[in-house]
């Protein structure tokens, strides 16, 4: 390491490091520093103005809101009310016209305390009369009394969206176990609304004001509203009660800038937005200067690029294209320069390096080799049938019952079954015994379950029929399908198994009609796909076929998982045709 020491003064990288603080920082400082402060004086005015005028307007509404529920909170006492709820039938009819007269009136006084309320409506189901403030006595109609039915039980503590209107109701008695004698409803204008948020939007300022329940109704009333207003909505975090904040979008290649408050008592989030152009405009003038200090950073960047390439690019160059040729496998390589500098520390520490992978690249390809020989006997061991006992009992069932004739074929195709599995004499497989053991399974659990399950196989492509693959691919998947997709399924099971042949690529697909899988959980599992090669994970049977594959065949093969068309799961099996690392290659 001594021979490569250098004093601190010939250090490359401490010159080219003191020539950039000297030269750059002071300019490039104290021009961001005058940008930035413009900016963020601007920006808090713009915000104070806007954050104040939706703070009041929200405030506002809140006490309009709050006294339509007090007057219509007191209306419920209104012996008029009351005796047309209750003692109708028996009323003459000059005192039923003349109680219905006064309770318009007072209906009335109470759309006329606010130019917000459209009309103020008692409904008396019992006797199906409505009186409105505005139009007077009428018949519940059946829309009324439907509207009523599914939403006139519970009092309304915030103002609820119908059509192009807000509703507030006061159902007495307020119980959701008891029908309401009778109902006062306020109608809410959402064009009053929009017309008194015009007062916070000027169109000539590109500014747009509008009401919204993120959640529920999107945008209830606005002025200007645009798809600036809807794109800032979605903008907006999800707030606590009553809370309030700013946020920057971009909106069809304009910056715009947002406030918004919500209201617990209103469930109403009010969001004022405007462009960054029309209010930053002022700012414009020291865009000016930090341009002039961007071209001034620029040229003295350019005199540093200079510099820089001559002491540091160069040499990187000279690392970048050995490493590219030891990537292409020159163990041979090594580098050799004149200058004492840093890099030629770096340069010998290669050369040494190289030297060294030259031992030990054989002894390490070779013990690669068998790791992988290893963990393919490992997972290929972990499969057992767990069917075995069920499969003896029916066996033993079908004897007893004297069903001969199935009993052979059962037991025929349960040795042939078991034939394959204790058959450990090769690691792969041809695809089409691999199929028929797959097939074999199928036929007995078919059997099995002959009233709540079809397994349907297409037949295997003869272009594909001599692809050696890993044993026992295709039957767990099958298995899986049965103990887990269909498990809840008492008739009507089925499975499907089909293939797809590409140039690249054999996809051989397995799918159920069962339950499936949510998208939560495909994503665990495919997680679990990508994180298999950890050595303390639980081997299950997918992830032991996924291993296998990627093992055989390389990174594009594996499992994927899906919805089937009958909204079961359809796993796919990727081959890749001549891809990936192939070990049974190698040890042939």
């Amino acid at each position: 390491m001594n021979k490569f020491r250098i004093p601190w003064k010939n250090s490359v990288y401490i010159r080219m490091l003191l020539l950039f603080i000297v030269i750059l920082s002071p300019v490039y400082v104290i021009g961001l520093l005058i940008y930035n402060w413009g900016i963020q004086a601007v920006k808090e005015q713009v915000y104070q103005s806007m954050d104040s005028q939706t703070a009041y307007y929200l405030n506002d509404l809140e006490t309009k809101v709050e006294q339509m529920k007090i007057l219509m909170l007191d209306s419920l006492n209104d012996d008029n009310l009351n005796n047309l709820a209750t003692i109708s039938p028996i009323m003459k009819i000059s005192e039923r016209r003349s109680a219905i007269t006064r309770l318009q009136q007072r209906l009335f006084a109470i759309k006329s305390s606010s130019e917000l309320i459209e009309d103020v409506v008692a409904y008396i189901p019992g006797t199906d009369m409505l009186v409105s403030g505005v139009s007077g006595y009428d018949n519940i109609g059946t829309e009324d009394a439907e509207r009523l039915g599914r939403t006139g039980q519970r009092f309304t503590a915030a103002p609820e969206l119908d059509g192009q209107y807000l509703k507030l109701r006061a159902p007495f008695p307020n119980s959701r176990n008891r029908k309401p004698v009778f109902i006062v409803e306020v109608t809410i204008s959402v064009a009053q609304l929009n017309a008194s948020l015009s007062y916070l939007a000027q169109p000539g300022l590109g500014e747009t004001a509008a009401l919204f329940r993120p959640a529920e109704d999107g945008i209830i009333a606005g002025a200007n509203v645009s798809k600036q207003v809807q794109t800032m909505q979605t903008a907006v975090p999800p707030l606590p009660t009553n809370g309030e904040g700013k946020s920057f979008a971009d909106v069809g290649g304009r910056s715009v800038f947002a406030v918004y408050h919500s209201s617990s008592k209103l469930n109403m989030t009010l969001i004022k937005s405007v462009t960054v152009d029309t209010v930053f405009g002022p700012v414009r003038k020291y865009q000016k200067w930090f341009w002039f200090f961007s071209a001034s950073a620029f040229l003295i960047i350019l005199f540093f690029s200079v510099s820089f390439y001559r002491s540091v690019h160069k040499p990187l160059v000279t690392v970048i294209r050995a490493f590219g040729k030891l990537q292409e496998g020159d163990l041979k390589v090594r580098i050799h320069r004149r200058n004492k500098d840093d890099f030629n520390y770096l340069y010998s520490h290669f050369n040494r390096t190289v030297k060294h992978l030259n031992v030990l690249i054989d002894q390490a390809y070779r013990q690669k080799i068998l790791a992988q020989r290893a963990e393919l006997k490992q997972l290929q061991a972990q499969i057992n049938p767990h069917f075995l006992y069920n499969s003896f009992f029916m066996l033993h069932r079908m004897v007893k019952m004297e069903d001969n004739a199935r009993a052979v074929v059962f037991s025929k195709k349960l040795g042939e079954f078991f034939q394959f599995v204790t058959r450990n004499g090769a690691d792969e497989v041809l695809l089409a015994k691999e199929t028929d053991h797959a097939r074999i399974y199928a036929d007995i659990q078919a059997m099995r379950f002959v009233s709540r399950l079809r397994i349907d196989f297409e037949p295997l492509p003869p272009s594909i029929q001599h692809y050696y693959v890993p044993r026992m691919i295709l039957q767990p998947l099958i298995e899986n399908a049965i103990e887990h997709g269909l498990r809840n399924k008492e008739k009507d099971g089925q499975i499907g198994v089909s293939y797809k042949v590409y140039p690249e690529v054999v996809i051989i697909v397995v799918e159920d009609n069962g339950e499936g899988l949510d998208e939560a959980g495909r994503r665990r599992l495919a997680h679990q796909f990508e994180e298999s090669s950890e050595q303390d994970m639980e081997i299950t049977a997918l992830i032991n076929i996924h291993r296998r594959l990627r093992i055989k065949f390389g990174a594009d093969s594996g499992l994927t998982l899906s919805t089937s068309e009958s909204g079961g799961l359809a796993i796919q099996v990727k081959i890749a045709v001549g891809g990936g690392e192939r070990v049974s290659d190698i040890d042939r």
